[in-house]
């Protein structure tokens, strides 16, 4: 994990998690991420109290995963998040999940869109002010390092010659 990455939390992979061989099973991979981003909206301003305060969440838009190495019953992770680039009512959002035996397991590309829940129908809408100006630092102190290879890869097959 790259230091410029905020730290959000760690996971011990439990056995309701694992498949038949004993690995992480791939939907507990997005458990884990999407727990990471409840704590990266804590660290926003945009956690439980910030949704009461506000009437806005965020609804994940696009979210891939790139599984990197296997994660064994009873291993732990942990996650960190860099924000890649945000705009008025969206966030890209590049996550790490440390493998137990150093390096990375797999890594998440997400971006989250601002939504207002106070009218009858949600509706995008505009960062309120306090979670712009958190967004707007982890922009800034982010943004110091290049980008990771993988950011905005996608998904692709390589085609037969």
């Amino acid at each position: 994990m790259a230091n410029d990455q905020l730290f959000l939390m760690r996971a011990q992979v439990i056995e309701d998690w694992v498949d038949y061989n004993n690995h992480l099973n791939d939907a507990y991979y997005t458990l884990i991420f999407s727990r990471a981003g409840d704590a990266l909206l804590e660290h926003i301003n945009l956690g439980k109290a910030g949704r009461a305060e506000t009437g806005r969440t965020i609804y994940t838009t696009d979210l891939i995963i790139h599984y990197l190495r296997e994660v064994k019953l009873g291993q732990s992770v942990g996650v960190s998040a860099r924000v890649l680039e945000a705009d008025g009512k969206r966030i890209r959002i590049w996550f790490e999940m440390s493998h137990p035996d150093g390096g990375l397991a797999a890594t998440s590309e997400q971006i989250y869109l601002c939504i207002d829940q106070t009218g009858e129908t949600p509706r995008a809408a505009s960062w309120p002010a306090q979670v712009d100006a958190a967004i707007t630092r982890l922009v800034d102190a982010h943004n110091a390092t290049p980008w990771p290879d993988a950011a905005g890869r996608g998904i692709s097959l390589k085609r037969r010659g």
